[in-house]
């Protein structure tokens, strides 16, 4: 359809009475007026949501994502919507374009259709443009439908020409950018859609016809069902469980969350069936978030509804034709994710950019398939400056953690080396109770950022932490002081042969040398458990003796590791942070030992299950110029 705004273009329906097309076509702000040619007649519209005027770096091109959505005054009756595809198109997928020109006709706008193919993703400031080759895209398709041959399904809408006049292509922009603009809009749009192609079969059928899909047990019908009963629902009743939490809560441990804000159901739906299929037995992604959904939509009485019970029955269905009833019925009970120990994770990171700054950001981790954002990351920040917002930030998520008497949450802080040494155990997060001390309230435990930002260090971890499973960590503890042959070649060489070595009891801080580099040597060779007294400074050898190895027998003298041995005899390997909390206390109420162990004592604890989803970086390719199609 032709869309007369800002400028000319096109635009196409996406939901009974709205229009999608570029912002620079229809218009930069909600409010402004428009009209639509559809058929023989046009319609008076008004643009509801927009993307900002502010041209890139170039000056060529509309900022990202350059998207409007128009809504008609008094649209026609039984109008057809285009079925969206926010999986965008892979490279090398054959494209149909279509808008208008008037090349042939001076003066008049003849609807025009172009083959054209996706090529790779050029980088804007915001997000990235699906590349349109071998195909001419002239002024008047921009704000038009790109049409997938392979999903058929309009997958991007038409921005800009590379050139004009030549068949070098041009840009579009992927549908799922859609979801940056208005929230509440994009949600009453994109539900609009859902529902009228759940009720309007009329483009599901004639996709059939070129659906490649390689699967036929999970196609796009199956889909389309879901997304229709899932845009019945309301939100989640629980306003903790977000859908960035209800993503994590069934991607595979470890999945970066998707750079698009996730705003409604569809959104988790669309980006879970984007991953990586789980291995063979398992529940789809997408399968096992709607049993989720039920699961949790049914345990809310103000919740239960037909449409409800509806996506439960589909979901049964669908498992049973993948022979995967068990597990979905294990998931609808409650059973398919395990329960794990609450903690609050906090994270400081170097800035990429300047590594005298930081990045401050928190979860809340329920389970390595749930675990819920506590906001953005913040910006880069001096030391302080970081530790202090990382304090602000703990204590909003530490009063959202579930704990009780009998059980203590559990905080932790994945830190680089510089830090770790900072006295957070006596932290007074609560002003209003000023005795209240974060290591003596809750189970605190530090982590180490360089482990968790290096994959090839993991499987060491993983298997240094399986060997401390079923022991007493007081009998499976020594000592490294970093002396003698102690040296970092030779360490390495011991935890290379000795993968059961995975808990140490360091002479000193790890920021005091010759710690410094035993320490950096268990951390690459994955050592999970650390304890040392916050500040200290290793002394000369107690024994007499040159520091060999490290060993059962090896430096028994030393006081530091003698206490905790004792103290931990009896302690298994998840025990170790409550043990070292209740330490904790026992030094403050026996505050006239000065070498008590509670007293400033560090736990590095490091449990590979409970890992934070990867942080998605930003491309940092230049821009391509171009030149906006008007």
């Amino acid at each position: 359809m032709l869309v007369n705004g800002a400028t000319e273009g096109t635009g196409f329906f996406v939901a009974p009475g709205f229009v999608v097309s570029c912002a620079h076509v229809a218009g930069t702000e909600a409010g402004l007026p428009a009209r639509v040619r559809w058929g023989d007649q046009d319609y008076e519209a008004v643009v509801v949501a927009a993307s900002a005027d502010a041209p890139d770096r170039s000056g060529a091109l509309f900022a990202f994502p350059d998207l409007a959505v128009v809504e008609l005054v008094d649209p026609p009756d039984g109008h057809p919507c285009v079925w969206l595809d926010a999986g965008g198109p892979p490279q090398g997928t054959e494209l149909t374009a279509v808008g208008f020109t008037d090349l042939l006709e001076a003066g008049a706008a003849a609807p025009r259709r172009v083959m054209l193919t996706a090529g790779g993703r050029t980088a804007q400031a915001g997000g990235q443009l699906v590349e349109l080759v071998a195909g001419e895209i002239n002024p008047g398709l921009s704000g038009g439908p790109a049409l997938s041959h392979s999903s058929a399904r309009v997958c991007a809408v038409v921005k800009a020409t590379r050139l004009e006049d030549t068949t070098m292509g041009g840009f579009a922009v992927p549908v799922d950018a859609l979801r940056l603009l208005d929230p509440e809009v994009y949600r009453n749009v994109i539900t609009k859609h859902d529902q009228f192609h759940q009720s309007d079969p009329r483009w599901c059928r004639l996709s059939h016809r070129v659906d490649q899909s390689p699967d036929d047990k999970f196609s796009a019908a199956i889909d389309r069902h879901f997304l229709g009963l899932l845009s019945a629902l309301s939100d989640s009743p629980d306003p903790d469980r977000s859908h960035s939490a209800a993503f994590l809560a069934v991607a595979a441990p470890g999945t970066p969350l998707p750079e698009r804000p996730m705003l409604a159901h569809r959104d988790v739906y669309t980006e879970l069936t984007a991953l990586m299929p789980p291995p063979d037995g398992q529940l789809p992604y997408e399968l096992a978030y709607c049993a989720d959904l039920v699961r949790d939509l049914a345990r809310a009485p103000a919740q239960a509804s037909d449409a409800v019970t509806a996506l439960r029955d589909k979901v049964l269905i669908a498992a049973g034709r993948l022979e995967l009833g068990d597990g979905v019925q294990a998931r609808l009970a409650g059973d398919g994710v395990p329960a794990r120990r609450p903690s609050v994770i906090g994270r400081v990171r170097h800035s990429l950019r300047n590594r005298n700054l930081y990045h401050v950001m928190v979860w809340r981790f329920r389970s390595p398939h749930d675990i819920v954002p506590g906001g953005s990351e913040s910006s880069a920040l001096p030391l302080r400056e970081a530790l202090g917002l990382l304090s602000e930030a703990l204590a909003e998520q530490i009063a959202l953690m579930v704990d009780t008497p009998q059980r203590r949450g559990l905080i932790e802080l994945i830190l680089p080396r510089e830090v770790l040494d900072e006295d957070f155990a006596d932290w007074r997060l609560w002003p209003e109770v000023g005795y209240w001390a974060l290591g003596r309230k809750y189970d605190l435990v530090v982590r180490p950022l360089e482990r968790h930002e290096a994959p090839h260090l993991h499987a060491a971890w993983e298997e240094r932490w399986r060997h401390l499973e079923g022991k007493r960590v007081g009998e499976a503890l020594v000592c490294v002081c970093g002396r003698d042959r102690q040296r970092q070649a030779a360490l390495d060489a011991l935890f290379n042969n000795d993968p059961a070595l995975a808990a140490l009891a360091l002479a000193g801080s790890p920021r005091q040398s010759p710690v410094t580099d035993a320490y950096t040597v268990a951390l690459t060779s994955g050592v999970p458990m650390m304890l040392w007294r916050r500040g200290s400074v290793p002394g000369p050898p107690v024994c007499g003796r040159p520091c060999g190895i490290p060993g059962r027998d090896a430096c028994p003298d030393p006081e530091f590791l003698t206490q905790a041995r004792e103290v931990l005899s009896a302690t298994s390997r998840d025990e170790v942070p409550d043990r070292i909390c209740v330490l904790r206390s026992d030094a403050e109420l026996d505050a006239e030992d000065e070498g008590h162990i509670g007293e400033h004592v560090v736990l590095l604890w490091d449990d590979p299950s409970r890992r934070i989803p990867r942080t998605p970086l930003a491309p940092a390719a230049k821009v391509e110029e171009g030149r906006a199609v008007e």
